[in-house]
């Protein structure tokens, strides 16, 4: 699937890939605590995420739990 994050929430994009691959943000969370050590603070990661204020490392991490990487591609015009 190739997805271009262009007008959506970062909350919707996340919450897209993660239904596609069969979880939900919560179990995304329990993921990521588990495999890479961070909080397990459910409201905390749901303001980064509704907010627009997630690291890309914290975005790359998401990305590679659901199986997903990330690529920049240079736009041609």
């Amino acid at each position: 699937m190739e997805y271009k994050f262009e007008n959506i929430s970062l909350l919707n994009f996340v919450k897209t890939i993660s239904a596609y691959r069969g979880t939900t943000i919560r179990k995304l969370l329990n993921k990521l605590s588990s495999e890479k050590g961070y909080s397990n603070c459910y409201a905390g990661f749901y303001n980064k995420l509704k907010n627009n204020t997630l690291k890309f490392s914290e975005m790359n991490d998401i990305a590679n739990i659901l199986g997903y990487e990330i690529v920049i591609r240079e736009v041609k015009k």
